[in-house]
């Protein structure tokens, strides 16, 4: 089985090297942590001899160059661009995509972000076909896995990286002994759509639950842009805190939310809007005397 991936996942492209003749590789420019990783990939094309095209747009070259790949297969898995039907009309069996959440809920970027932040106890990487609507085609296959309470976006990437990587495995597979696979709409009534996240979306509400500012900061701390807040005029990224919901964290209903009510060896305490103290571990800011501030907020 012939097949193209299009994207920046080092081991999906290994997956699909392994499984199938892999014929080519496309990808576009991308930043910060995703760059690294399609670094990787390119690299590990380069040394297997695989195809790598790098392009700005899907235009009619592009097609042309994947027409003439003659791919029975398009693996599309973490690439940004929207592809058009005349693109999902080339290869001779389908073209598919892996999501990285439990579909239909989580459509759209930045799944894993999206479902830190909301709490979610388990995530999941679909396996769905492509249609000209966003993550809404039929599902091919879906394997969770747990997120725990007190996991990061960072800490949950390699059971992202495992579960995608042996999904794909499993479907390529299946592909190649069953030919097209028969797939499963998606309930229309249960999507959910999320939008892309900025790193000026980063502001922490202190007027939320503590536990939901906790989930906050972890779904958004290094290596992606981080939580802030200020004191007066100066910005302040919170990385890391302790679980609001141990038994020992105390709470009181007289502090304003925002309010630092302790300071000492680098740990903040900082007062939510349930009455919880939010115990904050790991931060950064320019201003050497953002320890004697009494107060987060607005800037």
């Amino acid at each position: 089985m012939r097949t193209i991936y299009v994207g920046h996942n080092p081991r999906y492209a290994a997956v699909c090297f392994e499984e199938t003749d892999l014929v080519a590789v496309f990808w576009h420019e991308c930043r910060g942590n995703m760059a690294e990783r399609a670094g990787a990939m390119v690299e590990y094309c380069r040394q297997n001899k695989v195809v790598t095209i790098y392009h700005e747009k899907l235009d009619n070259l592009m097609k042309k160059i994947m027409t003439a790949c003659e791919p029975d297969l398009i693996v599309v898995g973490e690439y940004h661009l929207l592809l058009k039907q005349d693109f999902i009309d080339i290869p001779r069996v389908a073209t598919i995509n892996m999501h990285g959440s439990p579909l239909p809920l989580y459509r759209g970027a930045h799944p894993i972000n999206w479902m830190i932040i909301n709490g979610e106890k388990e995530g999941a990487v679909t396996c769905h076909y492509i249609t000209e609507g966003l993550d809404c085609g039929d599902i091919i296959a879906q394997y969770r896995y747990p997120i725990l309470i007190n996991e990061t976006a960072y800490d949950v990437r390699p059971k992202i990286e495992e579960t995608g990587s042996r999904l794909l495995r499993d479907v390529l597979r299946r592909f190649k002994t069953e030919g097209r696979i028969e797939g499963i709409p998606q309930d229309v009534e249960k999507a959910s759509y999320f939008p892309p996240r900025k790193p000026e979306d980063g502001g922490i509400d202190w007027n939320m639950p503590a536990i939901n500012i906790y989930n906050f900061i972890r779904a958004l701390t290094r290596p992606y842009p981080g939580a802030f807040s200020f004191l007066d005029n100066c910005k302040v990224y919170i990385w890391r805190a302790e679980n609001p919901l141990c038994d020992d964290v105390i709470t009181s209903d007289t502090f304003t939310p925002g309010t630092i009510i302790k300071a000492e060896h680098d740990r903040f305490s900082v007062a939510a809007g349930d009455g919880r103290f939010l115990i904050i571990t790991d931060w950064e800011s320019d201003n050497a005397e953002v320890k004697e501030k009494m107060r987060f907020g607005d800037n």
